[in-house]
């Protein structure tokens, strides 16, 4: 038979990108925008809601860098719009987004008359409701004007990331701000396009793959191209048999947990975590309202004590959400915290502090340490963590190795005292996924453990929420016939416990393990000629009960210099905070040698 797949796939491609963006809203009408940009600093709502006011035309430029720019929104959803079934009013707006990473330019908070917060306004969220056909509306914006810092790369000095030198003059343009009638239709049709047409581009040529393209080709002879609202459902009825069929009963599962991992301290003022904070989790507590399956989990007790102190409304909300376990608290750690230079004292008052705060506050104990997006970890956390508390531990900045690949997922880890900790690094290879079909089935064919376990987690969303509400409908479509996903389940006691069930755990790596990507590391004795010490490793050597010998990670002789990231090492470099890394692995071979004078046993002495 003829092969049509790539000549399906691109008008597929041409059909989403000239017809679609045309037909996602029925009608547009116009709203009053006025705008205010705040002198200096960010100031309260009830500041802003009592400013002089100017009138904003659509294409006016806006926000100097870093600066603040409140947009007062008023308007009446024609009562027209109630007569069109199938479709849903919202406000539109494009406060000039770039394709850009998210989370590094133009971001707003929509407010409520009476001062409360709604929901963010970014580029993958990019609507907001305001009531009914007949209604009037009125809705304020603090848009914040955030320069991207990082257009030069990493490596180059910038005036854009201090307010003296960035600049004043405006760096974004009001794209779009009116009232738009969303076709629900069109919108369920896209998502259901987008997961096959997913699961078409990575599956391997099949049976089940050239059904897939079959199914998208007749969709495309189903639907008017000129009347998508009227012939969209049944385009859908096309696809849904490709969309029905489950995956095997032998499928890995996916558990997905909604997250946001937001940097405390990075490439922004702190003012400006705490409000990527508020929008980020207001975000969240909208989607939790509006999709039952919305789980979510946020680390960092620092941020929760932001929204108290600063943003009550959200936090009354995030309470009641951690009651309903929909909001799950973390890590029970203070921040997301480096763990290769921090000292043992400080890890040991990360969890203390973390813990006792989402104690005190929700009633809640946090049971695993949660870092995605820590740059390696000392030998000292399988002792600190078990002694907090924790069973469980969590990362998956392992994947960004660029020296050589861990080879597990799922594992005993154990420390230089002997302490075990249950360890997963999630096989999605990411801490903002989409839940695509890509990385589903990345997922499943690259789990290092899929002979003795079947369950592995995916944290999916960004820095400024769970993902946009198309990417969670193509998910939980893509779910269905690639894994078997299951989306708002319980972080620990589905995910976490299930896999500790598993018969074949491995439970090689001992000591500590050490990402070798993109970072500088700090001089090390190895690294400055000094005499090494003992204490660090991250494989077993000798010990029978890890398996099969394995090398020592450090080399013969030192191969970093001292802003190098690769040592060489089988499986990856190794970091303490306690000590620089070993010739040998002695804390694998003796397990009962004498702990150097800094270890966190010696605290207690």
């Amino acid at each position: 038979m003829f092969d049509r797949s790539s000549q399906v796939l691109n008008r597929l491609d041409r059909f989403l990108r000239d017809h679609v963006p045309h037909d996602l809203y029925l009608d547009t009408a116009p709203v009053e925008v006025v705008g205010w940009e705040v002198p200096d600093e960010p100031v309260s709502f009830e500041t802003a809601r009592d400013a002089d006011y100017v009138p904003v035309a659509i294409g006016s430029p806006w926000g100097r860098p870093w600066g603040t720019t409140w947009f007062r929104v008023r308007g009446e959803v024609p009562a027209s719009w109630a007569d069109v079934a199938g479709a849903t009013p919202e406000l539109v707006v494009d406060l000039g987004f770039r394709p850009l990473q998210v989370g590094f330019q133009a971001e707003a908070l929509a407010w409520r008359p009476d001062g409360t917060a709604i929901k963010a306004i970014e580029p993958e969220n990019r609507w907001l409701r305001v009531g009914d056909p007949g209604e009037s509306f009125e809705v304020f914006l603090e848009a914040a004007s955030n320069p991207h810092v990082t257009s030069e790369g990493l490596v180059h000095p910038t005036p854009l990331g201090d307010k003296q030198t960035a600049g004043t003059g405006p760096i974004y343009r009001l794209q779009r701000l009116d009232l738009g009638l969303r076709d629900l239709a069109v919108w369920e049709l896209v998502a259901d396009i987008e997961a096959l047409r997913g699961l078409a581009g990575q599956l391997p040529d099949s049976t089940r793959r050239s059904e897939i393209i079959a199914a998208l080709s007749a969709m495309m002879d189903a639907v008017d191209w000129d009347d998508l609202h009227a012939s969209a459902p049944t385009a859908r009825r096309v696809l849904a048999p490709m969309l029905d069929r489950p995956a095997s009963a032998s499928a890995h599962t996916v558990h997905a947990v909604g997250h946001a991992h937001i940097d405390s301290a990075w490439l922004w003022p702190i003012r400006e975590t705490i409000r990527k904070c508020a929008r980020t989790f207001s975000n969240v507590l909208d989607l939790i309202d509006a999709d039952p399956d919305v789980t979510f989990a946020c680390s960092s007790a620092q941020q929760y004590q932001w929204m108290k102190d600063h943003y009550p409304d959200v936090w009354a909300r995030m309470r009641t959400a951690v009651a309903a376990g929909r909001f799950v608290p973390v890590g029970g750690m203070w921040v997301e915290s480096d763990i290769n230079l921090t000292g043992g004292e400080a890890l040991v008052r990360q969890f203390l502090v973390g813990t006792r705060f989402f104690l005190d506050e929700f009633g809640v104990e946090s049971e695993e340490v949660w870092l995605p997006d820590t740059f390696g970890y000392s030998a000292a956390v399988p002792q600190i963590a078990r002694l907090a508390g924790k069973k469980y531990f969590l990362t998956q900045k392992m994947s960004w190795n660029d020296t050589n690949r861990f080879p597990h997922h799922t594992f005993w880890w154990e420390g230089l005292d002997g302490t075990r900790i249950f360890t997963h690094f999630p096989p999605v290879d990411t801490y903002n996924a989409t839940l695509s079909a890509e990385e589903l089935l990345r997922a499943e064919h690259t789990f290092a453990e899929r002979g003795g376990a079947t369950v592995s987690l995916a944290p999916y969303g960004s820095a400024t929420g769970v993902a946009d509400r198309l990417a969670r409908c193509c998910s939980r479509r893509a779910g269905s016939p690639t894994s078997r996903g299951r989306r708002g389940s319980n972080c620990r006691a589905r995910s976490g416990s299930s896999r500790r069930r598993s018969p074949n755990t491995p439970t090689p790596p001992c000591g500590a393990v050490r990402c070798t990507s993109n970072c500088t590391v700090a001089p090390t004795p190895a690294s400055t000629g000094q005499r090494p010490a003992t204490g660090a490793t991250s494989t077993c050597s000798e010990r029978p009960n890890c398996g099969p010998p394995q090398r020592p990670c450090a080399p013969e002789r030192p191969t970093r210099g001292r802003h190098s990231t690769g040592c060489g090492a089988r499986f990856c470099c190794s970091s303490s905070t306690t000590s620089s890394p070993a010739r040998r692995s002695p804390g694998c071979i003796r397990r009962r040698r004498r702990p150097t004078p800094r270890s966190p046993r010696s605290l207690s002495s």
